[in-house]
């Protein structure tokens, strides 16, 4: 397209509205072969509807030139030099967005034509686009060399956690995107943590159907990165190296060439520190599920094993990506992913168990190492049939090997806090698993408007083998003859195979309302076989049949929909409702029963969207979902891979049915930058997963799956921004509370717990072209009362307070800080734990281009790190602390790179 092309569009499409303020434009001039500034370059300024000259100037000794009495116009901007090239540039003005600041402007040589112009128009900061929430990354001030994540972290609304997850107004992000696509596969940090933030353009949040839900939540929310073009031309990456030279080290590697549609990506990554330790999504990846339940209480997933971000890691992750337009019609993508994780930790807890007649406590001593590896291969092919047809082919491939030791020492001690009784466990596993999924995907659209045919096939094969050994010792004070000793080997095989067929039909009635079908067919077979062999003679070869099964299920569901959609100016309804049938056979081979259920559902949904503004929204959602059953769930058959906390199947199970509504309300002002952030959301389940369990006279459990009404949960966010002091200062508070209703059996006898929390924070900023500060807080209170028991109702308390420093000294030095105090109070003796995190850098840039960093890190300067958490659940309070890398050192060296030639810490055009 030409240069006269591309301006007349602009007319046509960014009508200028002026109303007689005034616009300032400023820049810096460089000249192309020493990358210094430019003196007497020409800098001047035409009006577009008449061409007349509004001003010109020439650039100073340090290449800088100043507009700062122009009206507010549609403008040109022609900068030039006698040895060099021009540079065109056109504005777009309006009274609340009328200073443009060019930092970095490179004239090219004379010999060198350039086509190109850059167009300037008013853009917001945050604005939504359909449903799709739109933040422009470069209104958000990122310090030098920084990542994806650092950028998020300022954008209003999204929150990143310690362990790299990331929330937007309290929902967590599912997915990571990169352009539509993933980067790596799966791993949301692979991106956040290593693609340049300078080189992103917007970031885009929005939710889409989550294809791999067969029940449940059948919608994700997902961050999606739209790159500059200028980030998807040539090569660029960093490579990194630290040590301190004794005992911790950290490398990274990753190199990226993109050329327009095909982009390559290399990494590799080692460490033993913290920083790149194993995450929640990893673990789940790694087959080290095994070790997370889910607790509908606070609808979330808990591990059952030692902390997250604890014990000492080791981490070596390697990769390749490649995408590319092979042909006109077809798009490949195709990413390797090797992980192998290591985790060596030593936990504390102490649990209180309140039952209706007594009290008891134990305390906990367990020492865990685990090794995981990871072989992920996807693929990626979308072919264009014709110009409304498109099919697209997803296999995945992943192959999991894990290989995991636990020993546990626990202490019984009774209401007297005497010990009365003592075990040992020692549980050693080997585990693969080998996972294949496939997606087919039709997608047509037609001549008419908003008509839309999607079909889908989706193939899932899950087959997991581990062999493990148990041995216990079970000593008790008071009665020695009820010692006992158990030493068995366990092996496990499961497979699990699905089809999903479905299609989804939109059939536009009107201009204002949209017609939608649906039909979904899927079909799930599970075989799992247990074998537990007791050791006999020398040998593991007496199998015990009380612990032993094989069990098989199956489940067909057919589910149809219809939803009617309309539209109008701000106004989006969505209202409708499916119908669901599923059948399921749940047969125990050994004894040869079988348990046949046949259940229909109503699924109803409702979605309201007002559009106040480009900056205003507001979103009701109402949502009904109904889940299966696991097969560990289901099992009839005793897992005592814990003695003291064995668990029973429940083939009687039912499905589940959820009750589920939220409203959103956001709100930002892009004059005065002041935003706000609020969602206010529930849940309510019907014939709930909960807990029965018993308890012996020896302190052990024994808990079975079953289904109870009643249970619920309830949450309120809310946040905002207020800039201050010509938006140099910026003031952010946040509130937030939870309740809760939660259902469960103890001894027979139904337990209500009742949780109720509120929390509440304030963060202070400040920032300047040299210095970044921020200071904040945060207070979170919890009082949980449980029926059964008046003793377990021990509300508790955390506080937080953090302060961050980023400063940018003459002679290319910069300094970071921050701190991080804690306050736990209320808790169990020995677990009232304060401690304060302090870590703090000094880096210095090297080169004519500044793309060599030599810096020094110190974390946890006052060597007081620990790794401390309450767990609450039904009758049982448990405090636990977990060793974790305290006070140590990293001599850090980075060198960037890019085809550029160009400082990656400074704008440029």
């Amino acid at each position: 397209m030409s240069s006269n092309l591309r301006i007349l569009f602009a007319l046509l499409f960014l009508p200028l509205l002026s109303f007689g303020q005034q616009m300032q434009i400023s820049g810096t001039v460089y000249d192309t072969t020493n990358n210094v500034p430019l003196s007497q370059a020409m800098a001047m300024v035409v009006r577009i509807k008449d061409s007349v000259l509004i001003d010109f100037q020439r650039t100073d000794k340090s290449g800088t030139f100043s507009f700062s009495s122009l009206p507010v116009d549609t403008l040109q901007l022609i900068v030039s030099h006698p040895k060099f090239g021009e540079r065109e540039f056109y504005f777009f003005g309006r009274p609340d967005n009328a200073t443009f600041e060019l930092k970095k402007i490179i004239l090219p040589e004379r010999s060198q034509h350039i086509e190109e112009v850059t167009i300037y128009a008013y853009k917001d900061p945050i604005y939504y686009k359909g449903d799709t929430l739109v933040y422009v990354a470069d209104s958000f001030a990122t310090k030098p060399n920084a990542v994806v994540e650092d950028l998020l972290k300022k954008l209003p609304g999204i929150k990143v956690n310690t362990d790299g997850s990331i929330t937007s107004q309290g929902k967590e992000i599912s997915q990571v995107l990169v352009d539509g696509d993933e980067f790596f596969g799966a791993d949301p940090t692979m991106a956040t943590k290593n693609l340049a933030a300078k080189g992103v353009e917007s970031v885009q949040v929005y939710e889409k159907k989550n294809e791999n839900a067969t029940e449940g939540d059948e919608t994700i929310q997902v961050l999606d990165l739209k790159l500059k073009d200028d980030a998807k031309k040539g090569y660029f990456g960093k490579t990194s190296v630290a040590s301190d030279f004794r005992r911790f080290y950290e490398g990274e590697l990753l190199a990226n060439k993109f050329n327009k549609d095909q982009k390559i990506s290399v990494f590799a990554l080692v460490s033993n520190t913290t920083n790149s330790s194993l995450k929640w999504q990893d673990a789940y990846k790694f087959g080290i599920e095994t070790g997370f339940s889910y607790n509908e209480e606070e609808d979330s997933w808990q591990s059952d094993n030692i902390q997250q971000g604890s014990g000492i890691p080791t981490t070596l992750k390697t990769g390749v990506y490649f995408e590319d337009q092979v042909t006109k019609k077809t798009k490949l993508g195709v990413n390797y992913t090797y992980s192998n994780n290591g985790l060596e930790a030593v936990e504390q807890n102490r649990s209180q168990y309140f039952l209706s007649d007594t009290t008891y406590a134990t305390d906990q001593n367990n020492n865990a190492r685990s090794q995981s590896q990871s072989h992920a291969l996807n693929l990626s092919i979308e072919h264009q049939l014709d110009s409304l047809t498109t099919i697209e082919f997803e296999p995945r491939l992943k192959i999991n090997l894990v290989d995991k030791e636990n020993n546990n020492l626990i202490d019984f001690l009774g209401a007297d806090e005497v010990l009365n009784r003592q075990t040992t466990v020692r549980n050693a596993n080997d585990a693969t698993g080998t996972n294949l999924k496939t997606r087919v995907a039709l997608i047509r659209n037609f001549k008419k408007k908003d008509r839309k045919l999607n079909v889908t096939y989706r193939f899932t094969y899950d087959e997991n083998k581990s062999t493990g050994n148990l041995y216990s010792l079970d000593r008790n004070i008071y009665s020695p003859l009820l010692n006992d000793t158990i030493d068995q080997e366990k092996r496990n095989n499961s497979l699990s195979l699905s089809h999903t067929a479905s299609v989804i039909y939109v059939e536009p009635l009107n201009a204002k309302i949209k017609f939608e079908f649906e039909y979904e067919l899927f079909s799930n077979h599970n075989d799992q076989l247990k074998k537990t062999y007791n050791f006999e003679n020398g040998s593991y070869e007496a199998v015990d049949s009380s612990l032993s099964n094989e069990f098989e299920s199956t489940k067909l569901q057919n589910r149809v929909g219809t939803s009617l959609i309309y539209e109008h100016k701000k106004h989006r309804f969505v209202a409708g409702a499916r119908f669901r049938n599923v059948e399921i056979s749940n047969k125990n081979l050994i004894s040869d029963s079988t348990i046949f259920q046949s259940v229909n559902n109503i699924l109803p949904r409702i979605r309201y969207t007002y559009k106040i503004s480009q900056n205003n929204r507001l979103m009701v959602n109402y949502n009904t979902n109904s889940s299966q059953p696991s097969l560990n769930q289901l099992q009839p058959v005793r897992d005592n891979t814990n003695p003291n906390r064995i668990s029973l199947g429940n083939p009687d199970l039912k499905p589940n049915f959820v009750h589920s509504a939220f409203v959103n309300y956001n709100i930002y002002k892009p004059v005065s930058g002041q935003y706000f952030w609020s969602r206010l959301s529930t849940s309510i389940t019907q014939n709930a997963f909960t807990s029965s369990v018993e308890f012996d006279q020896f302190g052990r459990t024994y808990t079975k799956t079953v289904n109870t009404n009643g249970n619920s949960y309830s949450n309120l966010y809310l946040g905002g921004g207020f800039p201050i002091y010509k938006q140099v200062l910026e003031l952010g508070p946040s509130i937030n509370a939870g309740y809760s209703r939660f259902n469960n059996y103890v001894n027979g006898v139904r337990n209500l717990t009742i949780n109720q929390s509120i929390g509440a924070g304030l963060d202070l900023s400040f920032e300047t072209d040299s210095l970044e500060f921020s200071i904040g807080g945060e207070f979170s209170y919890t009082d949980p009362n449980s029926s059964i028991s008046s003793a377990s109702s021990l509300p508790y308390s955390t506080q937080r307070y953090s302060a961050n420093l980023m400063l940018k000294l003459p002679f290319r030095i910069g300094i970071e800080s921050d701190a991080m105090y804690t306050v736990n109070s209320k808790r169990a003796d020995g677990y009232n734990i304060n401690f304060l995190i302090w870590n703090a850098s000094i880096t210095r840039s090297f080169g004519k281009l500044e793309n060599l960093i030599a810096g020094v890190t110190v974390y946890d300067i006052l060597n007081q790190n620990i790794s401390a958490g309450r767990d609450v659940n039904a009758n049982v309070i448990t405090d636990s602390k977990t060793n974790i890398i305290a006070r140590y050192f990293l001599v850090k060296l980075t060198y960037k790179f890019n085809s550029s030639k160009i400082k990656e810490d400074e704008s440029h055009f």
